[in-house]
């Protein structure tokens, strides 16, 4: 159990959580956002038939609501343009309620309902 202020320990915990699910299934192509010699951020994404896949995007606790997450979004949609795919495709829990607004920001919007996430889709183009 950690006492006092833990935002000390936040980035210790986000980013390389998901990079470790990352590494344990090797699902997909990483890329770090790093600011200052630091990683504020991790996209991981996959190649599909007619898109490319976010699987995994995390932003450390305290570089979240600085745009770091439409950053990644912005190079993604870039990244799969150069890849000549149409789609961006990305999931998100239903109750990820931050994400989902930043995702709905960016342009995505519902593909597929399912019992506790949706899938979204965004065209390349946007």
């Amino acid at each position: 159990m950690f006492f006092g202020n833990p935002r000390p320990l936040a980035p210790l915990v986000a980013v390389p959580y998901v990079l470790l699910c990352e590494i344990i299934f090797f699902r997909g192509t990483r890329f770090f956002v790093k600011l200052k010699e630091r990683v504020v951020g991790i996209l991981v994404v996959r190649e599909k038939i007619e898109a490319l896949y976010i699987s995994s995007l995390a932003v450390a606790p305290e570089y979240r609501m600085l745009g770091t997450g439409k950053y990644i979004l912005e190079y993604s949609g870039k990244l799969a343009a150069r890849m000549g795919k149409p789609w961006l495709e990305l999931s998100v829990l239903k109750r990820n309620t931050p994400a989902r607004r930043l995702y709905e920001r960016a342009g995505f919007s519902l593909f597929e309902e399912r019992k506790r996430s949706l899938r979204l889709r965004r065209s390349v183009g946007k």
